[in-house]
């Protein structure tokens, strides 16, 4: 029954995150991600997006993250479990979609996914760490991987999701001390031709990319690029820079579509999102809604802990 309740709690956290939590069949099929993505967009036409009046791609809107089973492992795999379905790498570089970590972090992101107790390949039996998602510790890059609200002023654009948001300035200050760190750090962005690049610095480590154990640290450096390259898609892409954890820079890349347009549908599973996706028949359809998730919960993290997981901690060599 406990454990019932963590992955419950999990399943409720991550809810925010994805465009639905959704239960799958094991026979569903490979969600596309990266991969196939990348080859769709070679192929598609030049687009310049319409203009805000300050003359800036508008990017306005409300648009979903990547179909499939969201932030359960970002590397590809096979069918784990009913949340969590077989499918590609977000992983666009290197190559073979992994995250290029150095020996001691790999070995570190292997030991927390043999302790995860969800019934992946490998595991120990023993509970190391929680997802911090599910004590609502969430941050930079997972909250892009769910729907989004998108709002342009002058010299800011604004994300909205559904219990977190950031406010990202374009008006050229500096950023803050290298010292400050949250979860979201501290965005920066600037306009390159179509795209809004984003310099992010200051983020904590205090949390995970996805449900799986991979993870970044306090000292890592990301740069996002959201693109408008068609009127109902943006292509987002973010690297991650740490030679403390990684013996490269990497490339996560997915589309993210507008909401209530019927792009980027989620085959295979049953959602709420689904259910509610026609907008002829749903007006909210196109709306991010709020919900609660509040940080320390004392029952969550009681529970959590007396099934004998850890706080996790930023991870430094």
């Amino acid at each position: 029954m406990r454990q019932l309740l963590l992955v419950a709690s999990v399943v409720i956290a991550s809810a925010v995150l994805v465009r639905g939590q959704a239960f799958y069949k094991p026979d569903t099929p490979k969600f596309p991600q990266a991969r196939t993505w990348v080859a769709q967009r070679a192929k598609l036409p030049p687009y310049k997006a319409p203009r805000t009046p300050d003359g800036v791609p508008d990017l306005q809107g409300n648009w979903n993250g990547p179909i499939g089973g969201g932030n359960d492992d970002l590397e590809e795999h096979d069918y784990i479990d009913v949340t969590t379905p077989p499918q590609e790498s977000y992983i666009s570089d290197p190559p073979d979609g992994k995250v290029p970590y150095t020996p001691w972090a790999l070995a570190k992101r292997n030991e927390i996914r043999a302790g995860l107790a969800r019934g992946w390949p490998g595991e120990t039996g023993q509970r190391l760490y929680g997802d911090p998602a599910a004590l609502c510790l969430v941050g930079m890059p997972r909250s892009s991987f769910g729907a989004q609200e998108i709002v342009q002023t002058r010299n800011q654009v604004i994300l909205l999701t559904a219990n977190t948001y950031r406010v990202i300035p374009t008006d050229g200050r500096a950023h803050l001390s290298s010292g400050a760190k949250t979860f979201f750090g501290n965005s920066r962005g600037r306009w390159e031709g179509e795209t809004l690049v984003v310099d992010v610095t200051g983020v904590n480590g205090e949390t995970w990319i996805d449900s799986a154990g991979n993870f970044y640290g306090p000292n890592t450096h990301m740069i996002e690029r959201w693109t408008r390259v068609e009127p109902n898609t943006i292509d987002y892409q973010i690297t991650l820079e740490d030679p403390t954890l990684y013996t490269r820079p990497w490339t996560m890349t997915y589309p993210k579509r507008r909401q209530g347009t019927g792009a980027g549908a989620n085959p295979g599973g049953t959602t709420a999102a689904s259910a509610v996706a026609n907008v002829n028949n749903d007006r909210y359809a196109k709306e991010v809604w709020e919900n609660t998730c509040i940080e320390g919960n004392i029952d969550n993290v009681a529970e959590i802990k007396s099934l004998g997981f850890k706080w996790f901690n930023p991870m430094v060599p």
